[in-house]
């Protein structure tokens, strides 16, 4: 009959030894995070040196959990795998490294790059179906780019790009809407697409002017709003 090896005293010193040092570090932590939130007993290098630690653990967090959302999105969303399909037909197949996670600042939650491909961004999510609709948006962006030659100087090319993809991603769903703080139910899709694709168009130098964009936008709403593809609906 087998026996079990006997602990002994030396492994439960071991043990307790880990978990000391492992208490301590998280006390050393919480102190740290009491004293940055208080300003008391930290000097500003000291202030600045936590800050960047933080900042750095926080970024390799989100970029995995940016990279794991990608990838189980890329599998089993059929939004995503829908997009996946159509862009293969027009001769732009994508893998995942074709999303690229990146902390990018407050402005946006994605872009897209001829060069480049799609940017995700990966401090921006507040979800995994935010993270969803982002990269339907930018896939849209790049089917129109494959299918149909886009010129991004272009303010009206831009802006037919930027109308199909807040109309057809879920960009402009009642939920992410509200919270928003939209809360109009007459026509609130169209509202929003317009919204969010001037303020698109906006960013581009070349659509800068005042009112470029709003012009761009109502110059090509009604054509682009009604062309789903490779959707046969909105949904």
């Amino acid at each position: 009959m087998d026996s079990k090896p006997e602990t002994t005293a030396m492994d439960n010193s071991s043990n307790d030894s880990a978990n000391d040092i492992k208490d301590m570090k998280k006390f050393e932590r919480w102190r740290k995070s009491l004293q940055y939130i208080t300003g008391l007993g930290m000097s500003d290098g000291e202030r600045k040196e936590f800050r960047n630690q933080v900042d750095m653990e926080a970024s390799g967090w989100q970029c995995q959990q940016c990279e794991s959302w990608r990838d189980t999105l890329m599998k089993n969303s059929p939004n995503v795998r829908f997009m996946l399909d159509n862009l293969k037909k027009v001769g732009c197949a994508m893998t995942k490294e074709d999303f690229k996670c990146m902390p990018c600042d407050e402005t946006r939650s994605g872009g897209f790059s001829p060069q480049d491909g799609i940017l995700l961004c990966q401090n921006r999510f507040f979800s995994k179906s935010h993270q969803e609709d982002t990269m339907v948006h930018e896939m849209i962006h790049m089917y129109d780019n494959c299918r149909f030659k886009v010129d991004w100087s272009n303010c009206k090319h831009h802006a037919c790009s930027e109308v199909r993809a807040a109309s057809l991603s879920g960009d402009c769903k009642w939920t992410r809407e509200v919270r928003r703080g939209f809360y109009t139910f007459t026509k609130q899709h169209q509202a929003c697409v317009k919204r969010r694709a001037i303020l698109s168009v906006k960013q581009n130098p070349a659509c800068a002017d005042e009112g470029c964009a709003e012009r761009a936008v109502a110059s090509v709403f009604e054509s682009c709003f009604a062309d789903t593809r490779p959707y046969d609906e909105i949904y």
